[in-house]
């Protein structure tokens, strides 16, 4: 049996005790009561020395700590601490075979991979960005502030929700219509009334680095290609992106909604959007996140889904079926995986 360091320590202080003993007993005649009272102060100096060196020991390798978080943390946060390994795989099945270029999912608590395909491969994002027009949007304005739809940003190419020239609307109310129907009109609109859309775009790059996306460019608040040099992301940071933008609760709770009605503040204007992620109405348990979609692209999605325990992050890029790549990574996830 292998001794750890701390025991052999304790071990060789007794053998050396017990070898002083000998031979203060050799050379004097200590009567029984001296003998008492020298292994009194004796084992109260070698106790003192063991609880140091076990301090010492304990420091160095956290050992008090965890014994705290053993007493101390409640059941749900024990249950997501390092010590808990799952989800663990109880089946050995093939990987489904999916159209798309890149692919990752990801459990969302634990940051463990569960299925992946090229998650580092630079791809064009989309409409995607526009989860971080919305994050950067929500550093830039206030809910509750009123901005102007510009000639520029009503004639922008792409996916809108045909806000008219001139007309005033609630930030609240275009990030919402940005994330649930993709318009474009809607962030363009956020990206250029306070600052400069070049200022903007680099807020958006800003955040990308601070919450680890290394491997991304914007150029644009829209998701449009070739504008500003063109613009890239992978998997992998759309994972952060994701992660990050549905830790703040208005996002959260927009990109879980199946439509979103939209009116300007004087009334006079008013239209209705329905979610571009179709997988809301198609999966018990979707809770958002965001879809994007051009020629060159392809379809991309970013896509949550919670139940139970279980909640996991499908980022798929590059698809030709972006719905039903999803929905097959988590139907082999669920029969691959066990959260409990």
């Amino acid at each position: 049996m292998t001794l750890s360091f701390p025991r052999k320590v304790i071990l060789y202080l007794v053998e050396v005790g017990i070898r002083v003993l000998w031979v203060i007993d050799k050379i004097t005649n200590f009567s029984l009561r001296d003998l008492l009272s020298f292994l009194k102060v004796f084992f109260a100096s070698v106790t003192s020395l063991i609880f140091v060196l076990f301090l010492v020991y304990s420091y160095r390798f956290d050992y008090l700590k965890m014994v705290a978080e053993g007493l101390f943390l409640s059941n749900d946060s024990v249950s997501n601490s390092a010590f808990i390994s799952f989800p663990i795989v109880v089946r050995k099945i093939p990987e489904p075979q999916i159209s798309a270029k890149s692919a990752l999912a990801v459990d969302r608590k634990t940051n463990k991979v569960l299925f992946e395909k090229e998650p580092s491969l630079k791809v064009l994002p989309a409409s995607t960005v526009k989860l971080m027009t919305a994050a950067v949007s929500l550093d830039v304005y206030k809910l509750d502030e009123e901005v102007e739809v510009s000639r520029y940003c009503s004639s922008i190419e792409g996916t809108k929700a045909m806000l008219p020239e001139g007309k005033v609307f609630k930030v609240s109310d275009l990030i919402s219509v940005m994330l649930v129907g993709s318009a474009g009109d809607a962030a363009c609109t956020l990206a250029t009334f306070k600052i400069s859309e070049k200022d903007f775009v680099g807020l958006m790059n800003k955040k990308a680095k601070e919450i680890g996306m290394e491997l991304t460019k914007f150029s644009n608040p829209v998701g449009l290609e070739n504008i500003n040099g063109g613009h890239y992301s992978t998997a992998w940071d759309l994972y952060k992106l994701a992660k990050y933008a549905t830790s703040i609760s208005f996002i959260k709770d927009v990109v879980g909604k199946n439509n979103y009605i939209i009116s300007s503040v004087d009334n006079s204007f008013s239209t209705t959007l329905m979610n571009t992620n179709k997988l809301l109405w198609e999966v018990p348990g979707t809770i958002g996140v965001k879809t994007g979609t051009t020629e060159n692209a392809g379809e991309v999605l970013v896509y949550e889904y919670k139940d139970g325990i279980e909640d996991v992050i499908i980022v798929v890029m590059g698809s030709k079926d972006r719905f039903g790549d999803t929905k097959l990574i988590l139907n082999w996830i669920n029969n691959s995986y066990s959260w409990n």
